[in-house]
C-alpha cells in the first residue's frame, strides 16, 4: 500500500507520522522540528529503524554545516545522505518505508528525489508526507494509486 499524508506547512504532519510509526518495524525517516527559545530553527532527521538522529536543516544563523540553501533554511548535505541511506535500507529490507517529506528540493529532482522514486517504484509499502501545495505536481509525476490522508 502506498499512502500519502498531505497537509499545509507546519500542520503537524511530521510529529503525527513519528508518533504513529515510532514503535513500528519500519524504515525510512521523519524530520522533526527543532526549536530554540520557542522559535523553530530547523529540523532533525530521525531514522525509523534505529532512532539515530542527525541535523537536517537549520535557519542560516544556526547552520554549522555545509548544505543547500532553500528559502530561509540550509539543508545539510550529510543529512540528505543520511536520509537517502535510511530510505534505501528500508527498501532493501522489505520494510514499510516512512518518508518525510517530498518538498521543494525534490520537486526540482534534488535532495531525496531519487530515493523517493525508488521507494514508490518498489514493492514496499510506503507512507510519504507531502505539502498540500505540491500535491498536484507530485501526483502528476507519480501517477500511482495512492491512498491519501489529509491532515488539517
Amino acid at each position: 500500500m502506498k499512502i500519502l499524508m498531505v497537509g499545509a506547512k507546519n500542520s503537524g504532519k511530521s510529529n503525527l507520522a513519528y508518533n504513529i510509526f515510532r514503535q513500528s518495524d519500519c524504515g525510512g525517516i521523519v524530520c522533526l522540528p527543532v526549536f530554540k527559545d520557542g522559535r523553530k530553527i530547523g529540523s532533525d532527521a530521525i531514522r525509523m529503524d534505529n532512532k539515530e538522529r542527525i541535523k537536517f536543516s537549520r535557519i542560516k544563523d544556526y547552520a554549522d554545516f555545509d548544505g543547500m540553501k532553500v528559502g530561509k533554511y540550509v539543508i545539510s548535505k550529510e543529512g540528505i545522505d543520511f536520509c537517502i541511506n535510511a530510505i534505501d535500507e528500508g527498501i532493501k529490507r522489505g520494510k514499510m518505508v516512512v518518508i518525510d517529506e517530498f518538498g521543494i528540493l525534490e520537486k526540482n529532482k534534488k535532495g531525496l528525489y531519487g530515493a523517493i522514486k525508488r521507494a514508490i517504484e518498489s514493492e514496499n509499502d510506503i507512507f510519504l508526507i507531502l505539502r498540500k501545495s505540491l500535491e498536484k505536481y507530485f501526483l502528476k509525476i507519480f501517477p500511482y494509486d495512492f491512498e491519501i490522508i489529509y491532515k488539517e
